[in-house]
């Protein structure tokens, strides 16, 4: 079961990464033709494959998550780091198992809702690219709103979008992606009780375990929520 639920995480991520556009298939390498600017191993693959024509195939600039969750990553590693790449990004696979009750998480404060046209997608990819520092493709997020089991929400405080999230399920897991709120508004709680109303809503749809990669700052939320680490995830990319 623990090895289903880290590679349910992984299929989930690696799942709505596909849906956003165009992806690029070799020897087990999967490429994103745009943003998200990802660059990935299939499940399993991290351990195979180490070779320089795999590298020489990852594009500048792009992401290359490494997850150690089943296989010893560590000559991986040490190949991206010889072959002029560097951490761009650490994050930590979490779950959550979740009770079949759903939590009242009602609020007088904070109203999320889920997107419901392409004027409302433009604003909510300005305010996630506020919230996590780097430009979010407002055509990539149109398309990936419109696809089965995925729910682009923002959150909203007295008539004004304050945060934004992406909920995606597979089978009996969710994950939610894209939880960032921008700058002026941290502090307040908005997060919180952003992701206890995302609970409820996975709750109240039957879904057993809820998953998600958490940065270094999230971290503490995320475990304060009932969220159990399942292994590391470490980005590299090309200097």
């Amino acid at each position: 079961m623990e090895y289903s639920l880290k590679k349910a995480n992984i299929d989930n991520l690696t799942g709505l990464w596909q849906l956003m556009g165009r992806t690029e298939w070799f020897d087990g390498l999967v490429q994103s033709v745009s943003w998200p600017y990802r660059t990935w191993l299939e499940w399993g693959q991290e351990k195979q494959y180490v070779d320089q024509h795999l590298l020489n195939r990852i594009t500048p600039g792009y992401l290359f998550p490494v997850w150690d969750a089943d296989a010893d990553t560590a000559e991986l590693e040490s190949s991206l780091l010889a072959n002029g790449f560097e951490m761009g990004l650490q994050q930590l696979a979490m779950v959550l198992p979740l009770k079949a009750e759903t939590a009242d998480t009602r609020t007088d404060t904070l109203n999320v809702c889920v997107l419901q046209n392409s004027a409302e997608v433009e604003r909510w990819s300005l305010l996630c690219g506020q919230a996590f520092g780097y430009q979010v493709d407002a055509a990539v997020i149109e398309q990936v709103r419109q696809q089965t089991d995925v729910e682009v929400f923002w959150a909203v405080r007295e008539g004004e979008p304050i945060a934004t999230a992406i909920m995606y399920q597979t089978g009996n897991v969710a994950g939610v992606h894209q939880v960032g709120v921008p700058p002026e508004h941290q502090g307040q709680g908005v997060a919180r009780a952003l992701m206890q109303q995302l609970v409820a809503r996975a709750q109240a749809r039957g879904v057993k375990h809820l998953c998600l990669q958490a940065s270094v700052a999230g971290e503490p939320l995320y475990r304060s929520l009932g969220f159990l680490p399942q292994f590391s995830i470490r980005s590299y990319r090309r200097r």
